[in-house]
């Protein structure tokens, strides 16, 4: 195994892209499986899936973001991610995508950075990168947990 590569996925949001661990993909299922969120949930919390018996909050990350909210794209998928801290009780968020995740193995050439775009929140976004002709926005995973944790809580 190459010490220099990663193996990670780009997932298509509307007007964006976000970069993410291969290891936090558990899981691509339909946007049919979406429940609605309870009365009340911010703009960005586009409702709850059941995956293995969990109740997973599914997140709109454009509209966490500041930047619009997904639209009903046929194509749209919902992104099971395995959390990485211990904010939600489920271990588990998901994002809308706007198709599946394309897997991608990386190296430091290959991944240039770029300054956060106007728009971004700081707290939400670690940092943007160019692939190629494809930029993306590296979430800060932590970061989204607990921020859905705080709205679970407050409910």
């Amino acid at each position: 195994m190459n010490r220099e590569q990663i193996y990670a996925v780009l997932m298509a949001l509307e007007g964006d892209t976000l970069l993410l661990p291969n290891a936090a993909v558990a899981e691509v299922v339909a946007r049919d499986s979406l429940q609605p969120p309870d009365p009340g949930a911010p703009a960005w919390l586009a409702g709850y899936c059941d995956w293995n018996n969990r109740r997973v909050p599914v997140i709109s990350f454009e509209a966490a973001n500041g930047s619009g909210h997904n639209g009903e794209s046929r194509r749209a998928r919902v992104v099971v991610l395995n959390s990485f801290g211990s904010h939600l009780p489920s271990g588990l968020l998901a994002i809308v995508s706007q198709g599946y995740p394309h897997l991608v193995t990386l190296n430091r050439s290959a991944v240039k950075p770029l300054e956060l775009r106007p728009t971004d929140r700081a707290d939400l976004v670690l940092s943007r990168v160019r692939i190629a002709n494809q930029e993306a926005a590296i979430p800060d995973l932590a970061a989204l947990e607990a921020e859905i944790a705080r709205v679970q809580s407050a409910a």
